[in-house]
């Protein structure tokens, strides 16, 4: 086992008091920290499945307007290509976060940002 030099030893003696007063000062730190992280994980789900609902919905709702009137033309499509592109973005950045599928899926979604901007800007 490798030995400390004092230079060492007394660092590693100040970052011990250091830790030892943090938690004198916060007895229920651990408790509080339990209760924060609960907080924050049931925040980041509802975030992550509401907003896909909200983007589902949105969606729905865009191809419900499509067939109603009954009219295919390129004005029509805005909004379902503005919900299209919420989706793609949120499945890639919330859902899949490793590997392969996280590079297609962010590919595909800067795609279709730059489509669905080429189509609102320059086609209408």
């Amino acid at each position: 086992m490798r030995q400390f030099t004092p230079t060492e030893k007394q660092q590693l003696d100040v970052k011990i008091e250091e830790e030892q007063e943090l938690q004198e000062r916060s007895p229920n730190s651990a408790e509080g920290s339990k209760e924060t992280s609960a907080v924050t994980d049931f925040i980041s789900s509802f975030w992550k499945y509401g907003f896909l609902a909200l983007i589902l919905c949105l969606l729905a709702y865009g191809l419900f307007i499509l067939f109603k009137s009954g009219k295919f033309e390129y004005d029509e499509y805005g909004g379902l290509m503005i919900a299209l592109m919420l989706l793609f973005n949120h499945v890639a950045y919330y859902f899949t976060t490793k590997g392969w599928k996280s590079i297609v899926m962010k590919t595909v979604a800067w795609v279709w940002i730059v489509f669905v901007f080429v189509y609102l800007f320059w086609i209408t």
